[in-house]
C-alpha cells in the first residue's frame, strides 16, 4: 500500500512554518510504520499543488508560499535519507483553475523535487492537470532536463491518455480503480499502468475514487465476466506495482 500524506489541515495543524510540516510528516511516518506491521507500505509525503492556493488563501504572501514548499520538499528528501520515507509525493500542478503564479509556484516545488529525488535515489508522485500527451510532454522535458531516472516518476490519477503516453514515454501512471475506467484503460492501453483507489480517508469524503478493499473485487469482477484476462490483473495489480515501488511480490 502506498501512503502519501495529506495537507497539515487534515491533520488539524494549521501550517505557517517548516516546523508545522515537521509534526504532519512525523504523523504520517508514524502512521506507516503502524501499517506496516501488517503490510508492505510505500511512505510518501510532499507539498501538494492545493497547498500553494490554500496558504495564498490564507494570507501567505506567494514568495513565502514558494520558500516554504522548497524548504518542505527538501526536508521531504532528507526524510527519504534517513529511510524515514520512501519518496516525494504529492507534488506537480494545479488540475483546477488557478493563478499563473501559483501555477508557476507550484511546478516550481515539483521541479525541485525532481531535482532532489534525483539525489536521493527516491521515488516521485506527480499530481498533474490531465491535458492529454502535453501534460506527459511537458513533464518529460522538465524530466529529462532534471536527469531523475523516469523508472522512478509516477503520474498519480492520470486518465487513460494520460497514463498510456506516460507509459509510452517509460514513466509509471495510475488510473482511479472505478469499473469503468479500468475496462476502458485495459481496452485502450493494456496492462502498463496500476489501479489506484486514492482514498483520502476522511470521513466527510468517503471513497472518492474507490475504497482500497474494493480493488480486488473490481478487478476480479472483470475478469469473471470475461472482460479482462487474468494475467493483464496479475500485471497491473501485482508486477506493476512489485516493478516500480521495488518490492517483492506475495
Amino acid at each position: 500500500m502506498a501512503l502519501v500524506s495529506l495537507p497539515p489541515w487534515h491533520y488539524g495543524v494549521k501550517p505557517r512554518s517548516l516546523e508545522d510540516y515537521r509534526r504532519v510528516y512525523d504523523i504520517h511516518v508514524a502512521e506507516c510504520r503502524r501499517a506496516a506491521r501488517y503490510l508492505r507500505v510505500s511512505c510518501l509525503a510532499g507539498f501538494h499543488p492545493a497547498e500553494v492556493d490554500k496558504l495564498v488563501s490564507m494570507g501567505m504572501k506567494p514568495e513565502e508560499v514558494l520558500e516554504l514548499g522548497l524548504s518542505v520538499v527538501e526536508m521531504a528528501a532528507d526524510y527519504c535519507r534517513r529511510g524515514l520515507l520512501d519518496g516525494i509525493g504529492e507534488v506537480g500542478r494545479q488540475h483546477y483553475k488557478t493563478t499563473p503564479e501559483r501555477m508557476a509556484i507550484a511546478e516550481a516545488v515539483m521541479v525541485h523535487a525532481l531535482e532532489l529525488a534525483r539525489d536521493v535515489g527516491c521515488l516521485v508522485h506527480l499530481h498533474l492537470e490531465n491535458a492529454g500527451v502535453a501534460t506527459v510532454a511537458t513533464v518529460d522535458r522538465l524530466a529529462r532536463l532534471v536527469g531523475i531516472d523516469k523508472r522512478r516518476v509516477l503520474f498519480h490519477h492520470a486518465t487513460v491518455r494520460v497514463a498510456g503516453e506516460a507509459a509510452r514515454r517509460g514513466y509509471a501512471a495510475t488510473v482511479a480503480a472505478k469499473k469503468q475506467q479500468l475496462f476502458v484503460a485495459f481496452k485502450t492501453i493494456g496492462p502498463v499502468f496500476m489501479p489506484e483507489s486514492d482514498y483520502i480517508d476522511d470521513p466527510e469524503r468517503p471513497c472518492v475514487s474507490s475504497c482500497p478493499w474494493e480493488l480486488a473485487e473490481r478487478l476480479g469482477s472483470l475478469v469473471e465476466e470475461g472482460l479482462v484476462e487474468e494475467e493483464w490483473v496479475q500485471k497491473v495489480a501485482v508486477d506493476n506495482i512489485a516493478a516500480f515501488y521495488g518490492v517483492e511480490p506475495p
